[in-house]
């Protein structure tokens, strides 16, 4: 007052002190921005202080990367409005606010916004500092899991180590729990800067856990992190990677989830609470779609591509289509790497096993402080080079090969994968992928004894000569091969495979869920697996027509039917196989069988029985290994498996699945017990190819195919054939010669078995030795101008 009535009756100081005043105003109002400290610990919180802000509701403090300017397009890595939430409801000019920690050291900045815009109004930088971390590779854990811990900026002493404590204890008081030195071992050998150690037998003790990082056998603490053992019921939620690179795939595995449809994978903001007003980065229903068609408590949702912008995130499961977090876990994407150009990725992985025999490599290699040079990149397979696709996606570059052409089954070979980046001087990044092809079987087929592809055979109907019985609850007469629950598929039959490329009628209910109506689309799905004649059977194993037999989206008690083939006259011939097309899928309380008969169906003989894992009785031997008990995996009683009221005595029947075989049961019966995968719509679909020892030279050999179920899924046949498989008896096979790009190619007829390729460098003083890298009767070898000869043995 004194100051302004001063002014007031004094012109001549009037601008002055006008001027005086408006400086003061303007120095009392300029927005300001301060950290509590310049420098942070990694995941140490941090505070921001503004002062002087216009006092917008929606004025706003974001953290950034340094060197990055906020925009719409430059999203922030936390950010609070000036009320300290995300809803901004509070004007504030003033106050201070607290962000969760940052992982990644570096420089970061601090920003004052103004009114939901990126109008800068203040900022300042701090650093997040370089120190030793510990980092369990979860969250939470259940009992007995096993438990990675990456540690790094270590001093690098052999006898640095990692214990894990009861939380409250304190190291240098009770002993560590679970413990180990950074070289992985209990010998402190090796000094390792950065790593992990892994507790492959986890914790038992259900509650919260410390784990340490400690130095050179004291308890001198460099680092610490927190985790926990859960209950086994326990919803969980598991990143595969605690730090992901820019657009580096991301897979969020959860477990023990309600199962809803609805329920949901969300990633979010660290600082963000899921909300319907909260960002959501990424998000798919629990089945990995986005409409939420299938109630899934357990999998895996990849998201391709991962996520273009650094910073901390946190990924839950949600439940129902709402907001409630049932389980979640942070992980952090670096917003720029420290290293060199290096490869993130390769599919295979290193140490693969039971790889398909045709498959596509793929690498993923991403820039960091220097640059994949893209004309340096070479991918050899066992040595040899072979040629590669190129892409480049901004920072990423894809590498993929097309597998060699059948390998052989149960092999090992190794994937070298290198290039140089634009370094000065340039650095050479390899990498060694070692896999192994599955064990698959090549079927070679000659011409049949006897074929049926069933495709001249009207739908409804059966082959000439063929029958069928069923004991199935048909809830529905009608004859409609466009519902399943009908009385079409009671029994097996013929049927269009073209019909399960589309939907039917599911229960007799037409309204019921789409996804149901198109399930049946499963019946096709091809196996990699299947190799016939040294060629992948890439397609489907039904085509035209098949015969089918349906137990799955049925109403009724059980569904079992029966399929008798017409006697073969097989006199004369020897070596007698069956192969057929099985679509085959297995249920929980479902069975399958194919059984042969050399009497007209008097007595039966095994050729397969198809069950659940869980339903087949293992024994332990006296050597520890184990076998299958064929009398009690036949034998037991489960409440789930079909049972059925015999038409003539009114006896209640079935109720284990030896009730639905023909042949006496046995402990012979054992190697014909064939495990298969429950719900796996590819597993079960072979090309099965099985020895027919009791039909060679047999005059009437009928076959006799069964499926029993309770709503549990289905069988088909195609490609029904009889054949007569054995060892070349003729003259011997022919060598084939040819050349090309300096590489010799030596093959024969792949459908002739038992002779062995052998190689000499003399005939005059031979010294035969096997052939190598054989596959299919084929073989390709470099030329190096020294003489060679070659030759077939029968041994």
């Amino acid at each position: 007052m004194i100051t302004r009535n001063l002014c007031a009756s004094r012109t001549v100081f009037s601008v002055l002190c006008g001027g005086l005043m408006a400086l003061a105003a303007h120095a009392q109002t300029t927005p300001t921005v301060t950290t509590g400290k310049a420098t942070y610990d990694p995941r140490e919180p941090i505070s921001v202080t503004f002062a002087n802000g216009p006092g917008n509701a929606k004025d706003w403090v974001g953290i950034y990367f340094q060197g990055q300017t906020p925009s719409s397009s430059v999203p922030s890595i936390y950010y609070l409005y000036v009320d300290g939430t995300q809803a901004g409801t509070d004007p504030q000019t003033g106050g201070t606010l607290t962000f969760p920690g940052l992982s990644q050291a570096g420089s970061y900045s601090a920003f004052l916004l103004e009114n939901d815009g990126y109008t800068a109004l203040a900022s300042t930088t701090f650093t997040v500092a370089v120190k030793p971390f510990v980092l369990p590779d979860h969250d939470m854990y259940y009992p007995d899991e096993p438990i990675s811990v990456q540690f790094g900026n270590g001093p690098g002493n052999p006898k640095d180590w990692i214990g894990v404590y009861m939380d409250g204890q304190t190291p240098g008081g009770p002993e560590s729990t679970i413990w180990n030195y950074v070289d992985n071992t209990q010998n402190g050998n090796t000094g390792l800067k950065e790593g992990v150690v892994t507790f492959p037998s986890g914790l038992a003790i259900a509650g919260d856990w410390d784990v340490f990082f400690l130095l050179n056998d004291g308890y001198t603490i460099l680092s610490s992190n927190l985790f926990k053992i859960v209950d086994p019921s326990t919803p969980i939620v598991h990143v595969d990677k605690r730090e992901y690179l820019k657009g580096e795939n991301i897979n969020v595995a959860f477990t023990n989830g309600p199962a809803n449809p609805k329920d949901w994978i969300g990633i979010y903001r660290a600082d963000a609470v899921p909300s319907a007003s909260a960002a959501l980065i990424l998000w798919k229903y629990v089945d990995g779609t986005g409409n939420g068609n299938t109630g899934v408590a357990n999998g895996v949702i990849p998201f391709a591509g991962g996520l273009d912008a650094g910073g901390e995130y946190v990924a839950y499961l949600l439940e129902n289509d709402g907001y409630n977090p049932l389980a979640s876990e942070a992980f952090t994407v670096l917003n720029a790497s420290s290293s060199p150009a290096k490869i993130v990725s390769t599919t295979p992985s290193d140490a693969s096993s039971n790889l398909p025999p045709v498959f596509t490599f793929s690498a993923k290699l991403v820039n960091g402080t220097t640059k994949v040079d893209t004309n340096t990149i070479t991918l050899k397979l066992d040595g040899t080079t072979v040629p590669v696709q190129i892409t480049v996606d901004g920072e990423n570059t894809i590498v993929q090969s097309s597998s060699p052409e059948l390998p052989a089954p149960n092999s090992d070979h190794i994937y070298q994968l290198s290039f140089k980046d634009n370094g000065t001087p340039a650095n050479t990044i390899t990498s060694d992928i070692h896999f192994k092809i599955a064990n698959y079987k090549n079927v070679v087929l000659p011409t049949p004894i006897y074929f049926e592809n069933f495709d001249a055979v009207p739908e409804g109907q059966l082959p000439a000569g063929w029958t069928e019985q069923n004991f199935t609850d048909v809830q529905n007469p009608d004859v409609d091969f466009g519902n399943l629950d009908s009385a079409a598929y009671k029994t097996w039959t013929a049927v269009d495979a073209d019909r399960f490329k589309g939907s039917f009628v599911t229960y007799s209910n037409p309204d019921n869920p789409q996804e149901w109506e198109d399930d049946y689309h499963r019946v096709l799905t091809p196996n990699p697996f299947n190799v016939l004649n040294g060629k992948v059977y890439t397609n489907a194993l039904a085509s035209g027509r098949f015969l089918f037999s349906d137990s799955g989206y049925r109403n009724g008690t059980a569904q079992i039917a029966y399929l008798f083939t017409p006697d073969f006259d097989l006199s004369g011939k020897t070596n007698v196989y069956l192969s057929f097309h099985s679509l085959w899928e297995q249920n929980q309380d479902s069975s399958a069988s194919v059984e042969y008969s050399i009497d007209q169906g008097q007595t039966w003989l095994p050729i397969v029985y198809m069950i659940d894992p869980s339903d087949v009785t293992l024994v332990t031997n006296t050597d520890g290994s184990t076998s299958i008990d064929a009398v009690a995996t036949l034998t037991a009683d489960h409440g789930d498996v079909a049972h059925y009221a015999d038409p003539n005595t009114g006896e209640d029947k079935g109720g284990n699945y030896g009730a639905f075989i023909g042949a006496q049961i046995s402990p012979a019966l054992a190697p014909f017990i064939s495990p298969r995968v429950n719900d796996d719509p590819a597993e079960s679909k072979r090309i099965e190819l099985f020895r027919l020892p009791a039909a060679d030279n047999q005059a009437k050999v009928r076959f006799r195919f069964a499926q029993d179920g309770t709503d549990s899924w289905y069988f088909g046949i195609d490609d029904f054939g009889l054949y007569s498989i054995g060892e070349s008896s003729g003259a011997a096979p022919t060598l084939n010669v040819s050349k090309a790009a300096g590489n010799l190619t030596i093959q024969w007829d792949p459908t002739v078995t038992g002779y062995t390729l052998e190689g000499s460098t003399s005939l005059s003083s031979p010294n035969w030795q096997a052939v190598p890298g054989v596959i299919n009767n084929s073989v390709t070898i470099p030329t190096d101008g020294a003489a060679r000869f070659f030759r077939l043995r029968k041994p």
